[in-house]
């Protein structure tokens, strides 16, 4: 049994399902990319996963319980999240704001410890914002301000780790150098990660495992080179290519014909 999985989900909004009848089972120890084209449901599937979307139908599973019936702190200690569109209140600077992910870890009667400070300064290092802590986050440019919700998401020290498209407004530097980050956090602590993402070849280099998406279906799940073909491509894509062995990590390229 895996740690987190879904059994028959269907997610949707208003009166508009998007995802139907879905079993998913996240690998424990491993990073999978949930990848797909745009509206195919890779975020409402991460969102169902998150406990941030009520399923209609079927169930979300967190260590063997179903999390509709465990408490909101303590799935946050145990599950990390960056959603896709965050919102950071008025006037909020970035100390502030990366602080916030060691509430989960605060009681009634536990105050701020040095093992917090040490987090949050991990978190900021980390991702190269430490620079940043005094900054309004309403004064930062799109990509500083993404890493520094991906900082808050790391002081939270969780277990499981979900991002949502992550890379939106990074330079490709910055893109190569989170996912560095992510598959280095899974090494070195055996975080279990799952991460929305639009890039196939990076998602092909730095995911064990990858989900392929469309129309609020699974349609291939596995390693990157089981799964990541030209026709899946087609299929889920719509787009011709060819696939070759990356020249420098050897894992699946998409190349438009």
């Amino acid at each position: 049994m895996t740690r987190l999985h879904a059994e028959g989900v269907t997610l949707g909004y208003d009166d508009q399902p998007i995802v139907t009848g879905l079993d998913v089972r996240i690998p424990d120890g491993k990073v999978t990319a949930i990848v797909g084209a745009n509206a195919c449901g890779k975020s409402t599937l991460l969102r169902g996963l998150a406990r941030l979307l009520k399923p209609r139908a079927g169930a979300v599973f967190l260590d063997g319980k179903a999390m509709s019936e465990l408490g909101t702190h303590e799935v946050a200690k145990t599950l990390g999240l960056l959603p896709q569109t965050p919102v950071a209140p008025d006037g909020i600077t970035v100390a502030d704001l990366v602080s916030r992910g060691r509430y989960p870890h605060q009681g009634w009667f536990r105050r701020w410890t040095d093992g917090d400070d040490d987090a949050v300064t991990r978190a900021l290092e980390a991702t190269g914002t430490a620079a940043l802590v005094d900054r309004p986050i309403r004064q930062l440019s799109g990509g500083q301000r993404q890493r520094v919700w991906v900082a808050m998401a790391l002081a939270q020290d969780t277990d499981l780790l979900l991002l949502d498209e992550p890379t939106t407004y990074l330079d490709i530097n910055h893109q190569v150098e989170l996912l560095r980050l992510l598959r280095k956090l899974n090494a070195e602590s055996g975080k279990t990660i799952v991460v929305v993402l639009h890039d196939l070849n990076l998602a092909c280099r730095f995911c064990d495992h990858v989900i392929a998406m469309a129309d609020g279906s699974v349609v291939a799940e596995g390693e990157p080179t089981a799964v990541i073909t030209a026709e899946l491509v087609e299929k889920v894509f719509g787009l011709s290519c060819v696939v070759v062995p990356d020249p420098v990590a050897g894992t699946p390229m998409v190349v438009p014909s």
